[in-house]
């Protein structure tokens, strides 16, 4: 009602939303509630996420955003791969940008041959534990060890501990938590006593 309202006091005949999956559906309740209520102005939904996890058919398999952030990425970890191998030390655990899809770390994975990419869906499908990600970062770091590589590269999606069933589970009681006792945890002073 609010973009109704701000549609007609500007007279505006079209209104663009630039976004990824989130915008768009909003864009489209727009045009439906415009359609609905008898207000004449155009929608138009504009797709463009980095995280790659909007296509509009063979239109636009990738929207913009997507193929710079893995290009520039890319070129970074490889510059990264290049240092590791060429100083023979230290392990490079890059975080990538993917909340809730592993588009870009796995597009990157693909461009640069990382020792190791996780991949948070994946983790997810597999029921993956903390314990059995760490063991497996582990045994790859181990067994380059075996072999005199103390070194090497490992791409990790950003919102990948969002995707491991337990931490998702521990989200979520948090969230329950904090939503019953906010007001209670906001009286508290300081981290330390909030951390209690």
């Amino acid at each position: 009602e609010q973009v109704r309202e701000t549609v007609l006091q500007n007279r505006m005949d079209g209104l663009v939303i630039v976004g990824g999956d989130d915008s768009n559906t909003n864009a489209a309740f727009i045009a439906e509630y415009f359609e609905t209520t008898g207000v004449k102005c155009n929608v138009v939904g504009i797709p463009k996420t980095i995280d790659g996890d909007l296509a509009v058919g063979n239109l636009l398999p990738i929207p913009f955003g997507f193929d710079t952030a893995t290009k520039t990425y890319a070129e970074v970890i490889g510059n990264i791969e290049r240092d590791a191998n060429s100083a023979k030390k230290y392990w490079h655990f890059i975080k990538l940008m993917g909340r809730s899809a592993s588009h870009i770390a796995l597009e990157c994975a693909l461009q640069t041959q990382p020792n190791i990419c996780l991949i948070s869906e994946e983790v997810e499908s597999k029921k993956m534990t903390l314990r059995q990600i760490t063991d497996y970062l582990c045994s790859v770091i181990a067994k380059r060890a075996e072999n005199g590589e103390n070194f090497g590269v490992i791409l990790i999606p950003e919102g990948l501990v969002e995707f491991v069933p337990e931490m998702k589970r521990l989200i979520a009681e948090l969230n329950d938590l904090m939503a019953v006792k906010a007001a209670e945890f906001n009286k508290l002073a300081g981290f330390d006593a909030q951390a209690d």
